[in-house]
């Protein structure tokens, strides 16, 4: 039997928090999800996680620069990012360049659709750093 995948999911906004969290349950997911992101950085396990799941717009510490944080302590793990706005790198651009674009989310998602990316992105045999 497969081992369960573990995901770590931060989002600021609590509603969408947990049912994000309840839907990737439902589909088999072992899931540690947190609204604040220095607490979400202050409880990461490195090499613990198969894919972490950022908001970009959170306060104190917005989604890329949690990925910044995140990849200091663990540079394989797999992230990807959900934003209900455009996609603006500004000053990051030249980091999040090479990050394929399936490796952002748009919100709102239909349940079904969250999952195949999230599959996907999972079995993609490379993160872009």
């Amino acid at each position: 039997m497969d081992e369960m995948k573990r995901i770590l999911l931060v989002d600021d906004e609590s509603d969408l928090c947990f049912a994000l969290e309840k839907v990737l349950i439902e589909y088999g997911y072992a899931v540690d999800s947190y609204e604040h992101p220095l607490v979400a950085l202050n409880k990461f396990k490195p090499h613990l996680y198969n894919l972490v799941i950022l908001d970009i717009r959170m306060p104190e510490l917005n989604g890329f620069e949690l990925y910044l944080e995140i990849r200091k302590l663990d540079n394989k793990v797999k992230i990807c990012f959900l934003t209900a706005g455009e996609m603006y790198y500004g000053v990051y651009s030249d980091i999040f360049s090479s990050i394929p674009a399936n490796y952002f989310i748009r919100k709102p998602i239909d349940n079904d659709v969250l999952i195949e990316r999230i599959n996907e992105i999972i079995a993609h045999d490379t993160q872009m750093t």
